[in-house]
């Protein structure tokens, strides 16, 4: 994780996602808790159930369950998918990872369920090698603590893993968001830190969303999101790669090797790249000269703009516009 500053506490507002929790625990009638990467609650436990509540106030237990919990979400991470297991006291538990980029945030935990008799079959793994169990020294203590056992929910295998992408599904998504919601702050912050003038199209017109041009396919919850984000609504601007690493609070030497990683070309030749699609688009759809689109792309110099244009498409861009109208 060395390189990213992302932190599940302070990415989630973690009061309202604990409203989502309880909804969802309602809705899918488990128990939910979230965690962080070293298996620590970080939100409450929206629908416990009795069982695991003696469980995991005990002292000796609750350790378990922490560790389970651990396990879970590292297996869930290697998988890349919610991993579905038995914990140490023999029922059903689901780790759905939380993911950034390549950065393993936590987990948001669910289950407390008992499968029906006859539907294992083999599909849950344990999680640990033994079964440990809770033993009160009273024994009405113990037979009140089967009964709570006995009262745990059933559910189906098949239910389970519907439930488990529901909820994946929504971790995603909430994430993602905020995620998003954190590079536009920051890219906000750093264009107020460095002194550079807002640009009027760092956002489209419709929908409040970030231009989609030549963002390639990376997902917003990369670490590189926010430079990639940024030079799309500052096109007339020629950003060093110092610049965009302190934008996405990155060093650049991490930067650079994410950027070469992620879009398969350094920085310096995808910047170059980009404003090439830019200006064939706008050799294409205006009027404007090669001197005023070398301008307007931030080229100090047309005839290093013909130059770069040509390296890439083969042709000088009056050319490019002339076989675009006359062909």
């Amino acid at each position: 994780m060395a390189g990213s500053e992302y932190d599940l506490k302070t990415l989630l507002d973690v009061a309202r996602w604990e409203d989502v929790q309880d909804q969802l625990a309602s809705i899918t009638r488990t128990a939910i808790i979230t965690i962080d990467y070293k298996g620590n609650p970080i939100s409450k436990h929206s629908g416990r159930t009795a069982f695991c509540t003696v469980i995991r106030e005990n002292p000796v237990t609750c350790k378990r369950c922490y560790r389970c919990d651990a396990l879970a979400g590292l297996e869930a991470v290697r998988r890349s998918e919610p991993f579905i297991y038995l914990c140490h006291c023999g029922i059903v538990d689901v780790a759905v990872p939380v993911v950034v980029g390549n950065q393993y945030l936590g987990a948001v935990m669910f289950g407390q369920v008992r499968l029906p008799d006859g539907d294992r079959d083999g599909q849950v793994r344990r999680l640990v090698n033994e079964i440990s169990y809770f033993r009160p020294e009273e024994q009405d203590s113990r037979e009140e603590l089967m009964e709570k056992y006995r009262q745990l929910p059933e559910m189906e295998y098949s239910r389970i893993v519907e439930v488990a992408a529901l909820i994946n599904s929504v971790v995603r998504y909430i994430v993602g968001r905020a995620v998003q919601n954190r590079s536009d702050r920051m890219a906000y912050e750093w264009v107020l830190r460095s002194g550079l003038p807002p640009s009027l199209d760092w956002r489209d017109s419709e929908g409040d969303q970030p231009h989609e041009s030549g963002k390639s396919s990376i997902p917003e919850d990369s670490p590189i999101y926010p430079a990639l984000s940024y030079m799309e609504g500052h096109r007339s601007e020629m950003l060093r790669m110092s610049q965009m690493a302190e934008l996405c609070h990155l060093s650049p030497s991490y930067f650079s090797k994410l950027f070469l990683r992620e879009l398969g070309e350094n920085y310096t030749e995808y910047m170059k790249r980009q404003k090439v699609s830019w200006a064939k688009e706008m050799l294409r759809k205006t009027d404007k000269s090669v001197g005023e689109i070398s301008t307007e792309l931030g080229f100090l110099d047309s005839s290093y703009f013909i130059k770069v244009f040509k390296t890439f498409e083969g042709i000088t861009p009056l050319a490019y516009r002339q076989e675009k109208y006359f062909t």
